[in-house]
């Protein structure tokens, strides 16, 4: 049984666009203006924002079998229950197939599957979902919704699975219904705003290390960080909004702006000036090489779990 794209739509999470293209669906997690705001900075950054980060496919079935044809290629995962069964590296036009819900449980009455489509890449679904025949298909049921807009920490850069991502692990354990935009490389710019399609009840903000080295001076740092803040604060004004400081980087010295310290403290003053919620990045990740993938700047699975983690704590805290 194939699902109908309207289905497919239906079970759909993350995504604040769905297309029909070449006959499948494409996904994306940010609006056409906010894709057309960063091409406008560069190509880099405009087919970053064009992924599909944190879009999947999130339902319930009595189906014993799962099969799907890509359109575009990437890392794609599918979890049952909440836990990865498998992790595919698959071209264009590859189809993969899966028995669920395999190891981990015998005859059951129902599943939950997530079909993780690619953080890094434009992912679509070329044709088909492909069910059993009379299978039922449920959309899962969210308990609140998250908006997380960031750079390339906050899509996951160097985690090994998608789902590892501190913003994946943040959703998972508060069952959240979340988008996640997350651009390599992106910053502070208040060109990229736009109204969503999507009303979370809580937003989290984290941008600042690609600030230190983009903009040259405090002041340049200063308008651009305060006017994007001050649009995301007057359009989810009475939310949850958090703004994350930058985490511990390395090589935080010879920037033209001046130090790391005083790139934060810029960040941290706007934030508290506009009444949003500081949360202090040095606070989420331990000072060490070793939790980072590249030694200096990116997380990798164990700093992820520790950001997500302590993030967690920090929810709890300030709810």
């Amino acid at each position: 049984m194939k699902l109908s794209f309207e289905q497919i739509k239906a079970i759909t999470v993350g995504a604040v666009n769905i297309e029909c293209a070449d006959g499948g669906l494409r996904f994306y997690k940010c609006t056409q203006k906010q894709i057309d705001a960063w091409y406008r900075k560069n190509d880099t950054l405009g087919s970053r924002a064009a992924g599909s980060t944190g879009v999947r496919l999130d339902f319930h079935t009595n189906s014993k079998k799962l099969a799907f044809r890509v359109l575009d290629g990437g890392k794609f995962e599918v979890h049952v229950d909440g836990l990865v069964r498998a992790a595919y590296k698959l071209g264009a036009g590859e189809r993969a197939e899966i028995e669920l819900p395999g190891p981990l449980g015998g005859e059951l009455d129902e599943c939950r599957v997530t079909v993780i489509l690619p953080s890094h890449d434009r992912g679509g679904i070329i044709e088909y979902i492909e069910l059993d025949d009379g299978a039922f298909v449920r959309p899962h049921k969210f308990d609140c919704k998250m908006l997380f807009i960031g750079d390339s920490i906050t899509q996951g850069w160097a985690s090994s699975l998608d789902s590892y991502s501190y913003a994946y692990r943040v959703s998972s354990f508060f069952n959240a219904e979340s988008v996640i935009q997350g651009i390599g490389g992106a910053y502070f710019n208040e060109e990229s705003f736009d109204s969503l399609p999507f009303d979370p009840d809580i937003v989290f903000v984290a941008y600042g290390t690609n600030d230190f080295g983009h903009y040259k001076t405090y002041d340049e740092l200063r308008a651009h960080c305060e006017a994007h803040l001050g649009l995301i604060a007057e359009e989810y004004k009475g939310k949850k909004v958090f703004v994350l400081s930058p985490i511990w980087r390395d090589q935080r010295d010879g920037k033209a702006m001046g130090t790391f310290q005083g790139c934060r403290a810029i960040i941290i003053d706007a934030a508290e000036k506009l009444g949003l919620i500081h949360i202090d990045g040095l606070k989420l990740v331990p000072p060490l090489p070793s939790l980072f993938a590249d030694g200096f700047l990116h997380p990798n699975d164990n700093g992820f779990s520790l950001y997500a983690e302590n993030l967690i704590k920090e929810i709890i805290d300030k709810k």
